[in-house]
């Protein structure tokens, strides 16, 4: 199958030196769409996201920096890396788990955009995929965080793991996550509302139950993995918390291991 055939046509391209505020404004609204493309003069430079705002905003070298005055160019992940809309998905797949990338920009020449493939592109490809299950390719050793860590070092452990989401947790329950869009509108809103003298000593006293999300996103480890693709299309998160038949914590499957599956040819 052809990139074009899955992937996204819905793209925004930004310009670098807009401010990191717009970006995440557009992200905020256009939630469907995950990245903006960064142009200079209509040349793409670089791609956008939750997390790049996340890990740029809770850099210490930001301290006292408002995203209203820093510029995109700043906070931008770059250089970018492309595909032709003609290449298969199974070598796009390959490049991304190669890079440790998220998306590929479509392109035919170096200004003429066909589109934005990202790993969520790929669960087109799971509709009808009812042999592999969910327990079968699920990741078991989760790490897990509690409302009272700081969100700070939520951000360190997702940041240093190349983590996009992660449960919060009451015994072994899930009672909310902390994902790149959460910490990065927090973090950013952060910035924006504490006086700058107090940044360094109020960013110890910010916790993740003040910010997390309360509807986590989770699966049977019983279910096929189609089902997964449904709730990977429905709430557009990155990840999916595995659970047994008492809703206990058991696993994580994420849209890294969905590409993965389609690396290696298992869909």
């Amino acid at each position: 199958m052809k990139v074009s055939e899955i992937m996204s046509t819905d793209f925004i391209t930004i310009d670098k030196d807009q401010k990191l505020i717009d970006a995440l404004s557009i992200l905020r609204k256009k939630k469907d769409v995950g990245r903006l493309i960064v142009t200079q003069d209509d040349k793409v430079i670089g791609v956008i996201s939750f997390r790049d705002v996340a890990n740029r905003m809770g850099s210490h070298k930001t301290e006292g920096i408002s995203p209203k005055s820093m510029h995109i160019s700043a906070a931008m992940s770059y250089p970018i890396i492309s595909i032709a809309p003609d290449a298969d998905v199974v070598d796009a797949a390959k490049i991304m788990l190669e890079n440790r990338i998220s998306s590929l920009v479509v392109m035919e020449d170096e200004s003429n955009i066909k589109g934005l493939l990202k790993k969520i592109d790929f669960i087109k490809l799971l509709k009808n995929c009812k042999k592999i299950k969910v327990k079968n390719i699920m990741i078991e050793e989760v790490i897990q965080i509690t409302e009272s860590e700081r969100v700070i070092a939520a951000r360190n452990i997702m940041m240093e793991k190349k983590f996009s989401i992660l449960p919060v947790m009451n015994g072994t329950k899930i009672v909310g996550i902390i994902d790149d869009e959460s910490l990065a509108d927090a973090l950013a809103r952060f910035r924006e509302q504490v006086p700058i003298k107090h940044q360094k000593n109020r960013i110890h006293d910010f916790y993740v139950g003040n910010i997390m999300k309360t509807d986590p996103p989770t699966i049977n480890a019983k279910e096929p993995l189609c089902k997964a693709a449904e709730i990977f299309e429905e709430t557009k998160y990155k990840g999916i918390f595995v659970v047994d038949d008492n809703e206990n914590l058991v696993g994580l499957i994420t849209l890294t291991d969905i590409t993965r599956l389609v690396a290696e040819e298992k869909i």
